[in-house]
């Protein structure tokens, strides 16, 4: 196997080389090198399929002979672009005979007839390489909008939308236990006394702390959102019954002392919590969640009644 290093943009992308039998794999691979590529020559089938099982991000083109393919390589392009990555389409590069009348099996595949020249060779190479690249950061765009789309930038929790999008996926989803589900609102009390008395550094950071209280609590498989300004909200998935509800409450607690890095003391920050559940599937989100914020106001009117009785 010949395993050469060359640092050539675009990225660190690799090239493979599967060309068995008159030693075509080693003339195109050092081809590829003199081209300064990084280039990998694969000695069998079950290497190919190796590198694009470990670490295809990597990998930024396959060159493979028309004997390649009949000897595994098909197979195993075609068990790869069965699995492929929704963002990914891996640039294949086929050399066939002269006269063949091949028609590849597998998209974004470029014929060439051999024998080919060095230049019309590293052209393509350059575009498949080009084109990679440019999946990658498509890929890592869609990734960065999906991200600010649906999760807050404060905490770092799922957001408004995101909560929207799963309580619609349970109700539609109403299939076994994990599409039953509780609702669980959590209103800090008295947060604006701590911008006021601490400032907006200080608030924000009992938002992420007490964010982070709330995922710690909850089950795994549980969701926990920011609903918007110092309010959460969370799914209890799977729950059928208000002994789940009650757990997970008591668990929360009334609150919690906080020691921050932007006050010099100690901070009590206290919740009222309301909740829902047996929710009907014919509610909408907007319903399920109106129902959940009026259970806690109803709770937090309690709380500041009972020292007065």
């Amino acid at each position: 196997m010949t395993r050469t290093i060359v640092d050539r943009p675009p990225g660190d992308a690799r090239v493979l080389v599967f060309a068995p039998g008159l030693d075509n794999a080693r003339v195109i691979a050092r081809w590829l090198l003199r081209a300064g590529f990084e280039c990998l020559q694969c000695d069998d089938a079950h290497e190919l399929e190796s590198y694009l099982e470990g670490d295809h991000e990597r990998v930024g083109a396959v060159i493979l002979t028309a004997f390649a393919v009949r000897s595994g390589g098909g197979a195993v392009l075609s068990r790869f672009k069965a699995s492929e990555p929704a963002w990914s389409a891996l640039p294949i590069v086929l050399l066939v005979p002269p006269g063949a009348m091949m028609v590849s099996p597998w998209p974004h595949t470029t014929l060439l007839t051999k024998p080919t020249t060095v230049r019309q060779l590293v052209g393509v190479v350059e575009r498949s390489l080009q084109a990679r690249v440019n999946q990658q950061l498509l890929a890592s765009a869609s990734d960065e909008l999906r991200r600010a789309a649906y999760f807050d930038t404060l905490t770092g929790l799922p957001n408004r939308s995101a909560l929207y999008d799963r309580i619609t996926t349970l109700q539609r989803d109403r299939r076994g236990a994990h599409s039953a589900f509780a609702v669980v609102f959590v209103d800090l009390n008295d947060f604006k006394r701590i911008n006021d008395e601490w400032g907006h550094v200080a608030g924000d950071e009992v938002l992420r702390l007490v964010g982070a209280h709330l995922v710690a609590t909850v089950r795994r498989g549980d969701f926990v959102a920011r609903w918007g300004g110092d309010e959460f909200m969370i799914l209890l998935v799977g729950a059928t019954g208000a002994e789940t509800v009650s757990e997970t409450i008591g668990r929360l607690g009334h609150g919690m002392v906080l020691t921050l890095q932007s006050a010099p003391d100690p901070v009590l920050v206290s919740f009222s919590v309301g909740h829902i559940e047996g929710i009907a599937p014919e509610l909408s989100p907007d319903e399920i969640l109106a129902r959940a914020d009026e259970r806690m106001y109803e709770h937090k009117y309690e709380k500041h009644r009972r020292p007065e009785q």
